[in-house]
């Protein structure tokens, strides 16, 4: 009976009409330094190359439980919508890699012998309800930064484990289901991981990854950090589900200065990762 009602859900998620969305919930956890910053629940609303993302919980500074995501052309076009403060944000992440970008070349940070296996290709486990390919693939590659007299040389191995439905096909669950890592100032390693990583077809709803670096002293650390969709459904998405609700006001994602037009309690996004405070 199990596998009937398994089987039964594979048929009605892969089979559903363009016209039907899908909501999923999903939690990343993590263990060791700074995977913290990375934990989260979530629900999400798809349709086609739409998206909403609710975080119910999340360790991410820029943001907080309750904020969302709106997500448009796959993830070209992103905002960020504070319900609590009655704000929403447009994600440049053009501008986004500008800034980081300058904070690599001010620190001389650059990435050296960086290389891509992959491990294992295989029938994987059954995650919210679906069939899954599993994958496993190593990263390795030498991290440097020399900044004032402060130096670092390290040695960084990534293995990512990933447990794909091959066959789902609603554009927008890509924008919160990567299967690449986020986007590194390196334009050469970015190119490099998504070279193997895009040959995987389809959603993943599992992914584990295992950080390790060694410093040019031996000393290493490890996280580890899971993401896993729990649940997975077919339903009616509305497009009332991703408008900005009227009467929001729009804030700067990168810190620009008082405006006139900002009133009391809103908060940029970027001020909050550096440090900064909410307007007085």
């Amino acid at each position: 009976m199990r596998v009937f009602t398994l089987a039964m859900l594979a048929v009605a998620v892969l089979a559903a009409p363009a016209s039907s969305g899908v909501y999923y919930e999903a939690r990343t956890t993590g263990e060791g330094k700074g995977s913290e910053l990375q934990a989260a629940t979530v629900k999400a609303w798809v349709s086609g190359d739409k998206a909403k993302i609710f975080f119910e919980t999340t360790g991410n500074p820029m943001m907080k439980p309750g904020d969302y995501l709106l997500a448009f052309g796959g993830g070209q076009t992103l905002y960020l919508v504070s319900p609590k403060d009655k704000t929403y944000t447009k994600w440049d992440m053009d501008a986004m890699m500008q800034m980081a970008a300058g904070f690599t070349k001010m620190m001389k940070m650059e990435i050296h012998d960086a290389k891509v296996e992959k491990l294992e290709e295989r029938p994987g486990e059954i995650v919210a309800g679906l069939p899954t390919i599993y994958y496993k693939f190593r990263t390795t590659y030498r991290q440097t930064m020399k900044f004032m007299m402060m130096s670092q040389d390290n040695r960084v191995e990534e293995v990512r484990e990933l447990w794909v439905a091959p066959d789902l096909v609603e554009k927008a669950l890509g924008v919160y289901l990567r299967k690449t890592p986020p986007k590194t100032p390196s334009e050469d390693f970015n190119r490099l991981l998504a070279l193997e990583l895009e040959k995987v077809k389809g959603i993943p709803l599992k992914i584990r990854t295992v950080t390790t670096t060694q410093d040019k002293k031996g000393a290493t650390q490890t996280t580890v950090v899971t993401m896993e969709v729990t649940k997975l459904q077919v339903m009616p998405v509305p497009d009332s589900t991703f408008e900005i609700p009227a009467g929001y006001q729009e804030v700067s994602l990168l810190p620009t200065g008082e405006s006139p037009d900002q009133g009391e309690g809103e908060e940029n996004p970027m001020l909050k990762l550096l440090g900064g405070k909410k307007k007085q």
